[in-house]
């Protein structure tokens, strides 16, 4: 059993609300929209380490990626707190491509929620593919390092309240999925991705501006040390790939 919870910052009559509804028509599951925060709210100074920042991430993050991250995070408890197994998370800029693999995959993957923790539907740029794992009708593939992007994904109860044993964050939230063995979760993406992100239909992305804005005033130390965490990345993800192939 399984509930869907729509991330959004869209006014009640506003086109990613619009679009996201239509996408999920007809799957045929429940889902409610949950509000997400905006860029300022006391809640997001409360949740972001900066020094953990400094000290863990290989950049910084923008307000709005902390606030898009507190998001997700208030759906995380709906899903810890709830009577479901499982919740799948969408952004309101999500777009269902394949509707049949999207909806046999949510079949195939309830009926076999021991072999994984979290299911992505959408990757940006995936690495290469070092290992597989078919469930049913459904290829669920592990990249070298597990892409950008938490535009849907699917993840169990006990994933949730992994994910919510961190009560301060310092990275992304795709990023933070980029480190799983920090989580001990097991991290897989269906392959084909079923959903895209639309994002340039609707507006533009709204993490696009501030982030870019961080990423030119790019500092030398800060990226000499992000090759190093980058290093280190590299001999744990080694590790975690060989423990799904176990």
């Amino acid at each position: 059993m399984l509930r869907a919870y729509v991330l959004t910052v869209d006014s009640v009559d506003g086109a990613r609300r619009s679009s996201i509804a239509r996408e999920l028509s007809s799957a045929a599951l429940p889902w409610q929209f949950v509000e997400g925060y905006a860029r300022g709210e006391p809640a997001i100074r409360e949740l972001y380490s900066p020094m953990k920042n400094l000290l863990l991430s290989k950049r910084p993050l923008a307000d709005v990626e902390v606030a898009v991250y507190a998001g997700h995070r208030k759906i995380w408890q709906k899903i810890a707190e709830g009577d479901c197994e499982l919740g799948l998370v969408i952004e309101d800029d999500a777009r269902i491509v394949d509707i049949q693999a999207f909806v046999r995959a949510l079949a195939d993957l309830q009926g076999a929620n021991e072999k994984w923790d979290v299911v992505k539907f959408f990757d940006f740029k995936p690495k290469r593919v070092v290992s597989r794992l078919r469930i049913g009708a459904t290829q669920l593939v592990g990249h070298k390092f597990i892409a950008s992007g938490a535009v849907a994904y699917l993840l169990s109860r006990d994933a949730a309240r992994k994910l919510l044993s961190r009560k301060r964050v310092y990275r992304a939230v795709d990023e933070d999925f980029s480190h799983p063995w920090e989580f001990g979760l097991r991290i897989w993406s269906a392959s084909p991705n079923p959903i895209d992100e639309a994002s340039n239909l609707l507006g533009g992305s709204l993490l696009a501006e501030d982030r870019d804005t961080l990423f030119r005033k790019k500092n030398l130390l800060r990226s000499l040390y992000g090759e190093l965490l980058q290093a280190r990345k590299q001999l744990y993800a080694a590790a975690y790939h060989r423990s799904l192939a176990e």
